[in-house]
């Protein structure tokens, strides 16, 4: 193994003063973060909004009114305060809601392409840096998933800020430079408070202290115990000064009703590969499958992608360099935690995605440096400018490698945009899956805005629309001008019993143990209505006269035609 190059860098293990950027890579830096906030922004609002994005946005409308209680205090303020400010500014130019409350997310996903970018220069070098920072910009996942109103992607960019302080720490005790030492120490601990100010996932505050002791050994970095509670009080300032509603007794009341399922609809179950679990967190192995993470990510990023990870953790396992630990420490502590937890959603995982998307970079330009000094008489270079300008076949190879790293992430991109949630990759069978592994995550309510303003341009009056959704239903048939409406829940002795024509709207992915009789029940009926999105039907709106039931306890009617049809 004498021909890896690479991983006798000094980065590995986090010493010394990173090679600064120059003028190209700037450039191409420059260049990938454009792209991908492009990519992140464009068609915005072309999907509705998810139910959990409609409490968001109905907090943020009491934010600017100075009202800070309601419903969705079970999340930290920090989003809600970022899209406040969307909505006064937006306001002015005529934005639409749903590009409001993702508007923050946006920006945040858009940031985090050159933290990643930061995160691996120190960890590997400024080309397994490019390469991850631009597998970040282009990864139809991460984009997907970075374009939803939820905490994950602020939650993910706090984190990746901390490690980062985390290996500038270790690096400037190494070089005996204390003052920089703490510096980057209390910028981490300031980090890891906006982090939990984002979400409340105080399970991830191990990652640093582990990774601090699996280096304590290798460097000279010490923190001692009155700093650890000096870092520990600025973190807890910086959370409190951003995110002080935990501190109101109305907080406590609103989260014990929302713990006992009060609050509203706690569905408690998830259809992941074709079969519905319990997901929720008390069930731990018991409820979704701890495999599920590994399933995301083996489907979820371009195959290329998946390979060249799996090759960078090899190596990382293998070698345990510093830099390797720092990694490792993020990832072992994430899986760990939220693999035994019964609770698992696809969102989670863009917190943890970027450590794939480095690993990817890191080996890659292992793979490079092994050819350069196979090929190469000459050392290969640590500069992409250098490389560059080298008038050798590296050039071309580094062009080649780049294009095909980036281009499977990119064309994904490209393909489903603006449904990037919906790439399964041909490990994962392709298109043909969609509707098996992650339906509940991956549609996040995608076609229920189109399913409601359907039924609201065609149901009589006074009809009744049964989902599982009801805050979002009524929103949008208000805003379609059907205030006249009914809601109900699809749950027995509920859904359907008021007497009058009903429409029930079946979602991709919102199985659950709740509705699964009556989804089961509607299936042998043809749908009044479809709203399919890439051949694959999003929502199902039923048709039921009145007295009819979706649930099996009553006989549902023959098939009804839809207005087309008539």
């Amino acid at each position: 193994m004498n021909g890896w190059a690479v991983s006798q860098l000094p980065e590995l293990e986090l010493r010394g003063r990173v090679a600064p950027w120059r003028r190209l890579e700037w450039l191409l830096l420059a260049v990938l973060i454009v792209f991908g906030f492009w990519l992140r922004v464009r068609g915005l609002s072309e999907l509705g909004f998810a139910d959990d994005e409609l409490h968001k946005w109905m907090a943020a409308n009491r934010y600017v009114h100075g009202d800070f209680t309601g419903d969705d205090v079970e999340h930290p303020m920090l989003m809600k305060w970022l899209i406040a400010l969307c909505l006064k500014i937006g306001a002015r130019f005529g934005w639409a809601p749903e590009s409001i409350v993702r508007v923050p997310n946006v920006l945040a996903g858009t940031v985090s392409i050159w933290v990643v970018a930061q995160l691996g220069r120190r960890a590997f070098g400024k080309l397994p840096g490019l390469w991850a920072a631009g597998l970040a910009a282009f990864s139809t996942t991460f984009i997907g998933y970075q374009r939803i109103a939820k905490e994950d992607t602020l939650l993910g960019l706090f984190l990746m800020l901390l490690l980062w302080c985390c290996a500038e720490a270790k690096a400037a005790a190494d070089d005996g430079d204390t003052r920089a030492q703490h510096r980057w120490e209390y910028l981490g601990a300031a980090s890891l408070g906006a982090m939990l100010a984002s979400k409340y996932f105080v399970f991830f505050t191990p990652i640093p202290v582990v990774f601090y002791l699996s280096v304590r050994r290798l460097s000279r970095w010490r923190i001692p115990v009155r700093r650890w509670l000096w870092l520990t009080a600025v973190s807890f300032v910086i959370f409190s000064i951003i995110n002080w509603t935990p501190f109101l007794p109305s907080s406590w009341s609103y989260w014990g009703a929302y713990v006992n399922g009060k609050t509203g609809p706690v569905h408690g179950s998830l259809l992941f590969m074709g079969e519905v679990f319990h997901n929720l967190p008390p069930y731990w192995l018991a409820g979704t499958p701890a495999w599920f993470y590994v399933v995301f990510a083996a489907v979820k990023l371009s195959p290329l992608t998946v390979l060249t990870a799996i090759g960078g953790l090899v190596l990382a396992l293998w070698q345990r360099r510093p830099a390797h630990r720092l990694i490792l420490s993020w990832m072992g502590v994430w899986f760990l935690l939220l693999s035994i937890s019964g609770s698992k959603w696809g969102r989670f995982f863009s917190s943890v995605l970027p450590a794939f998307l480095l690993l990817s970079g890191y080996f890659s330009a292992q793979l490079f440096a092994w050819w350069s000094s196979r090929r190469i008489s000459a050392s290969p270079s640590r500069s992409v400018a250098g490389a560059v300008g080298a008038r050798s076949p590296a050039v071309l190879v580094l062009a080649l490698v780049t294009l095909a790293l980036w281009g499977g992430e990119a064309q994904a991109s490209l393909r489903y945009a603006p449904h990037y949630r919906l790439y399964i990759n041909w490990l994962g069978g392709g298109d043909r899956n969609v509707d098996w592994f992650f339906p509940h995550c991956d549609y996040f309510d995608a076609g229920f805005r189109e399913s409601v303003a359907y039924v609201a341009a065609h149901a009589e009056p006074n009809a009744e629309l049964s989902t599982e959704i009801d805050w979002l239903a009524r929103y949008y048939a208000e805003q379609f001008g059907r205030s006249d409406l009914t809601y109900t829940l699809v749950r027995q002795g509920e859904s359907c019993r008021q007497g009058r024509t009903c429409y029930v709207i079946v979602q991709a992915g919102r199985l659950y143990f709740l509705n699964r009789e009556a989804v089961n029940n509607l299936e042998r009926l043809t749908p009044w209505h479809v709203e399919s999105i890439r051949g694959h039907p999003a929502a199902k709106v039923y048709r039921l006269s009145a007295g009819e039931s979706p649930f099996p306890d009553e006989s549902l009617a023959s098939t009804r035609a839809s207005p087309e049809a008539r």
